[in-house]
């Protein structure tokens, strides 16, 4: 199993989010994907953000979330510009009625009711939320 490389963009109160619709579930994951060979986390990471929003970003800082056994990621703070975000990449080529991805910007006050998984993600959210809040200036 590859390590995924994960973007956690916080930009104007609002999460970057892939909301995703697949077998009947309706949930939301972060941007990211696998890192290919000759890559590294960083590179993975922004071309992920790229290919499945559109966005270009800069890496802030590596997020400190344990790697999880079952599903093993590696999470970044992300600046990006907050625009909005179009779908591109693998998963435009493989979004169906039946399997969608749609990338948005969901309102951090209204992040909880996201269904956002799995649990290491909700955790680099909640980590990158506090490093924002505390940034110098309060964050943006």
């Amino acid at each position: 199993m590859r390590i995924r490389a994960v973007a956690v963009a916080i930009q104007e109160g609002h999460l970057l989010v892939m909301h995703r619709r697949k077998d009947g579930r309706t949930y939301c994951v972060l941007p990211g994907g696998g890192i290919e060979p000759g890559e590294n986390p960083q590179e993975a990471c922004l071309r992920e953000l790229a290919e499945e929003t559109g966005l270009d970003g800069t890496i802030e800082a590596l997020l400190p979330v344990a790697l999880c056994p079952e599903a093993p990621a590696l999470y970044f703070a992300v600046r990006t510009a907050f625009d909005p975000p179009s779908l591109g990449g693998p998963e435009a080529e493989r979004s169906s009625g039946a399997n969608t991805y749609q990338p948005a910007w969901v309102p951090l006050g209204r992040f909880e009711e996201s269904r956002l998984v799995p649990h290491g993600a909700r955790e680099a959210v909640g980590i990158a939320v506090a490093r924002h809040d505390g940034a110098p200036g309060g964050g943006s």
